[in-house]
This record gives structure tokens, C-alpha cells and sequence, in this order.
């Protein structure tokens, strides 16, 4: 097999073996799964040894009743090795986001993010908008869908959200969004906290920030990444101007906003003194609030990941160690994704 170079296959997780053992049909899925096979030309063997032993993998958007098919099957004792839907994207707008009662919400807020807007207030997590990451389509949620989201979440006394969307900006529907919540907030005293992401180019749309924090966003992500340029090509990160970033973090300062950012470091380019330099520049440049950094890693079903399995780069195939960065590569590789 082109590409990977693994001395042997690893096995799934000892749970899935457990349950293998007594009888109990398994379905794996999720983006590592699904993005190697989505990204690669073949299935990796890592893959291919959970389906010899069984396990039926899962590729692809659960919406659509296509999850009722697997139970259907795990039910009747006829599971397939594959469900490959990652060709066929179904619509956002309408479909329920998963509902979680309050007290599970506080126990599973992601620690990481350290994205705490109130003591003790959940932060549901849902996305407004999805960009393939194989391909330019991009389908959205409606200022209907987030109405219906923050009402059903607000009877539960959840206040707080964090918008998952990639880049609110270019979202085509954010004025929509943000005139929603404001008209929640002024005829009906329903007032939300939010969290966004946005890129560095943001502070140029006429009246996002205004209407962001009008809306209730007291907190942006920025996709800040680099500041060396050649990184940010590395990164395809064009949009990102170096000159551009004070005056975005200064509007949103000016408004009333924090601003929290992710900076990547691992870059084929970078080195012990240049990102002890970068570090300067960012503390004497950028009136940044939080800077988060983290290492460049081709997490699987990321482009990294794509170019180095084709380029015969060894990594882990254990999937079970890709989590947080936790699975630096032997070598880096242009075109970022953050293990986060």
C-alpha cells in the first residue's frame, strides 16, 4: 500500500474488543475515520483491520435517518463493513441539534478551550455553519434554526453558547443570525452570552462588530496562526495580513470584546530563535487578550495528513493517540490544521 508505512496494524480500542467478545455488534465513526477515507485513495489499514475484526465504520453525516439504518442493522444482526456517506452532504437547515439537559452540558464543556463565560453556566456548543473540508460547498443553518436553539436551551436557565462555526464572517446569514438575537433580546428580554470565531479580515464588513456585540459576543476566536509570512503561506492562510491584525483587535477592544486567539507553532520554516522572536513581536504588536498556542499536526482527515500519507511520511495509526496534539508527526507540513 502506497503511502503508509506502519510495521503492523493496530488494533481498535480494548472496549470495542469487549464488546466484540460477548456479541455486541460495534460502529465506529467520527472525523478521523471518516476523514481518512473521505482524503485518502485507499482505506488505511488501521481502518481496514476494524472492519476484518468486524467492526462496521461509519464515514460521513449521521442526518437524514441514516443513523437509523445502522441501528436498523445492528438490530438484525446484518451490520455492513462500511457506511460511506461522505459523497453525499445533507442539508442543515431544519434538522435538531442533539438536546442535552443542563447538568450534563456542565460536565462535558470542553476543559481545553477554558471557555467559561459565567460560573456554573453551561455552554452548549452548535454550528451554524459547515464548510466541506474536501470540497467548496458550504451549507447553513437558518436565523430560524438558531432562534429554535436558543429558546429550547434559555427554558433550560443556559445563557451562554459558543457558536462553532469555522468563520462567522463570510457566513452568509451572520447579519440574519445577529438581527435574530437582538430582537430576542430587546421585545422579549431573552439576552445570551456568545463566543465566535472570526477571521482577521472581520472589522472590515460594515456593522459586524457593532451588531456582534449588540447580539451578546463578548468573546471572539481569532485564527490568528502565524504572524511569519511565509508560515501563513504554508498555512494557506493569505487573508491573513500581518498589518490588518492590530487594527481587527483593536475595533473589537474598542466594542468591548475580548479576544482570544490560536497561533500554531511546528511550521517547516520555524525554529527555536525565530518563534522566540515572534513572541515579542505579538507581546510589543498585538493587544491580544489570550493567545493559545498549539503544535502543528496532520490530524487524520486533515490536508496535512493527506500530504504526508501520499509523500510515505511514517505516522501513528493508532487513531485512539490523535487527540489535542497529542500525535506530533516526524516531520512537519505545510497547509495547518490545529491539533486542538
Amino acid at each position: 500500500m502506497p503511502g503508509r508505512r506502519a510495521k503492523q496494524p493496530v488494533s481498535p480500542s480494548h472496549r470495542s474488543r469487549q464488546f466484540l467478545k460477548v456479541g455486541l455488534p460495534v460502529a465506529l465513526g467520527g472525523f478521523h475515520t471518516a476523514g481518512c477515507i473521505s482524503m485518502l485513495p485507499v482505506v488505511p489499514t488501521e481502518i481496514q483491520a476494524a472492519m476484518d475484526m468486524g467492526i462496521s465504520i461509519f464515514a460521513g453525516e449521521a442526518e437524514e435517518n441514516r443513523l437509523d439504518i445502522v441501528l436498523r442493522d445492528a438490530w438484525s444482526g446484518t451490520l455492513k463493513p462500511l457506511y460511506n456517506y461522505v459523497g453525499d452532504l445533507p442539508n442543515l437547515e431544519g434538522e435538531p441539534v442533539p438536546r442535552l439537559p443542563a447538568a450534563a452540558l456542565a460536565r462535558n464543556e470542553r476543559p481545553q478551550h477554558k471557555l467559561r463565560p459565567r460560573p456554573r453556566v453551561p455552554v452548549p456548543v452548535f454550528i451554524l455553519h459547515h464548510h466541506q473540508r474536501a470540497g467548496p460547498k458550504s451549507r447553513f443553518r437558518t436565523a430560524d434554526d438558531l432562534e429554535a436553539i436558543v429558546r429550547e436551551n434559555y427554558k433550560q436557565g443556559i445563557t451562554s453558547f459558543f457558536f462553532t462555526d469555522d468563520n462567522m464572517a463570510p457566513n452568509k446569514h451572520w447579519e440574519d443570525f445577529f438581527d435574530r438575537l437582538i430582537e430576542l433580546k430587546e421585545n422579549e428580554d431573552i439576552a445570551v452570552s456568545l463566543i465566535i470565531q472570526v477571521d482577521t479580515q472581520c472589522h472590515r464588513i460594515p456593522n459586524f462588530i457593532h451588531k456582534a456585540r449588540w447580539a451578546g459576543v463578548y468573546r471572539v476566536f481569532i485564527g490568528l496562526e502565524n504572524i511569519n509570512p511565509d508560515n501563513l503561506l504554508a498555512a494557506k492562510k493569505r487573508q491573513n495580513k500581518i498589518t490588518e491584525y492590530r487594527k481587527m483587535l483593536q475595533a473589537w477592544h474598542t466594542s468591548g470584546a475580548s479576544t482570544l486567539a490560536g497561533y500554531i507553532l511546528g511550521f517547516p520554516g520555524d525554529t527555536r530563535e525565530s518563534i522566540l522572536r515572534d513572541m515579542k513581536i505579538i507581546k510589543k504588536e498585538l493587544p491580544l487578550d489570550i493567545l493559545e498556542l498549539f503544535i502543528l499536526t496532520p490530524l487524520p482527515g486533515s490536508e496535512d495528513h493527506q500530504t504526508m500519507w501520499k509523500a510515505g511520511i511514517w505516522m501513528d495509526p493508532d487513531l485512539n493517540k490523535w487527540r489535542a496534539g497529542m500525535a506530533p508527526p516526524r516531520a512537519a507540513t505545510p497547509a495547518s490544521r490545529r491539533g486542538s
